[in-house]
């Protein structure tokens, strides 16, 4: 039924704007021919059949919500979870630390091993059941016969094991799905599918919510966990329906540079490297202050606030909504206005954030600001994936998404100790006042790439309605 469903929607959505024009042969064009073998070639190496396009959106669709909605009734109750296990402020920080770490520990080491594969989906399809299969194992921590620390110390050891193979997984179906589509009508595409996407982790979190406050713990969680392992397992079966695109830049597989030459080919790379650079540093940056704050919102949720488990899955749930309503309205302010303006102005929300989450203790107004987050995080979560792949150079996707989450993840193990020794020594507001200044700090790295674009994607292939073209990273 939900595969009727989704072919259904895309008879009738903006899915069919995929299939190219016809262009008009090279010998009826006035003007020169140079370059006529270069843009025949472009064009066969961008195209993708319809078909492959419509079965691939309607199967990524289908697996993200299976695996969102798995997401949704786990990782917003993360840090509630160690809470009730017994766990301190440092535990609560280590959830977000440790598997950050061990993510930046992996993930160059795993973007050799992709660029290497020719054939990706097989590589996907076992980590990530690796990494879904994992949940079980938290679901029977409260029953481990140890004293409380212990429970905290195996909840963080688990949930940093599980990061392993969620970031190859991860890095892989990145690579995997940027050969899938067109890349300058990829915002809207992505941003239909992150709409029904967060759609089901929004029922999920709103589910889990009620089902943590009905359920006596610690069954309530076992139950959560078990169901977040049948919804992952689900999202394989529909991942293994994919069909896997040969990347438009196949190169010979052979032996690699090291790990040293290749982030330095990225970041001094002539047309690439000075945006990869800057682009990263601003995310590092913005990361960094959200790490900063990770462990003071349960903290001051259900410390400070004293909030119920439903309240605090209404926050996620509404956020949730957010991010699903603004996914379309995204994608088309990417076609219109660029990738870069829709981080801008979503980056600037989310920096200004912690500090005007303070300012009433009011559940209406943190229920607006949820809204306000939802929005931004919408947009972030669009236009971080497209520049991502679009400041790669072309060949290396894998390594510039490996560096770049490597940053994001360095960021993420360090921030969360700062921010607890900051709330050790002065409390939870003065923490969420230095957050937002250090997630200030990225909107000046982010300066350095909002001048216009130097190169341009050539008009007329993917363009509906005459709507003018953008450069790749907008």
């Amino acid at each position: 039924m939900a595969i009727t469903a989704i072919r259904a929607m895309v008879r009738g959505c903006a899915i069919r704007s995929l299939i190219p024009r016809r262009r008009r042969p090279e010998s009826s064009r006035p003007g020169p021919r140079r370059g006529t073998v270069e843009r025949q070639a472009a064009r066969r190496r961008t195209s993708r059949p319809f078909s492959t396009v419509r079965h691939n959106f309607i199967y990524t669709t289908l697996e993200g919500m299976s695996t969102n909605t798995a997401f949704g009734l786990v990782n917003p109750f993360l840090g509630v979870y160690a809470i009730a296990l017994g766990a301190s402020s440092f535990f609560v920080a280590l959830i977000t630390s440790a598997p950050a770490l061990a993510n930046a520990l992996v993930f160059l080491p795993a973007a050799s091993v992709v660029e290497r594969r020719k054939a990706r989906l097989p590589m996907v399809l076992f980590w990530a059941g690796l990494h879904r299969m994992l949940y079980l194992p938290l679901a029977f921590i409260p029953f481990l016969p140890v004293p409380p620390a212990m429970k905290a110390a195996a909840l963080v050891a688990v949930v940093t094991f599980m990061s392993v193979p969620g970031a190859i997984s991860g890095l892989a179906w990145t690579a995997m799905v940027g050969d899938m589509f067109p890349e300058n009508r990829r915002g809207e595409v992505f941003g239909l599918r992150n709409m029904y996407v967060g759609l089901t982790g929004v029922l999920g979190t709103l589910a889990a919510g009620h089902l943590l406050d009905i359920v006596a713990f610690p069954v309530n969680y076992t139950a959560l966990f078990v169901v977040a392992t049948a919804f992952g397992a689900l999202g394989i079966a529909f991942m293994s329906r994919m069909r896997e695109v040969k990347p438009p830049h196949d190169g010979a597989v052979g032996a690699r540079p090291g790990l040293i030459l290749r982030v330095k080919d990225l970041l001094t790379d002539e047309e690439y490297g000075r945006k990869f650079k800057f682009f990263s540093l601003s995310c590092f940056m913005l990361w960094f202050g959200f790490g900063f704050t990770a462990a003071m919102w349960p903290i001051y949720h259900v410390e400070v606030l004293s909030l119920s488990n439903t309240t605090i899955g209404g926050f996620a749930t509404l956020a949730g909504l957010a991010t699903v309503a603004s996914s379309v309205y995204w994608g088309k302010v990417v076609s219109r206005c660029g990738n870069r303006i829709v981080l801008l102005i979503c980056m600037t929300g989310l920096a200004l954030f912690p500090a005007t989450y303070m300012l009433s203790r009011s559940v209406s107004y943190l229920y607006a600001m949820q809204v306000v987050s939802g929005l931004c995080i919408g947009g972030i979560n669009l236009a971080v994936f497209n520049l991502a792949l679009a400041y790669a150079k072309p060949g290396r996707s894998a390594s510039a998404v490996a560096v770049f989450n490597m940053m994001i993840n360095v960021a993420s193990f360090v921030a969360p100790f700062l921010g607890d020794v900051f709330y050790r020594a002065f409390g939870v507001q003065v923490t969420f006042y230095a957050g937002t200044c250090v997630r200030l700090v990225s909107l000046l790295f982010l300066s350095r790439i909002m001048e216009r674009p130097l190169r341009v994607i050539p008009r007329v292939q993917w363009v509906r309605r005459g709507r003018a073209t953008i450069s790749r990273e907008g």
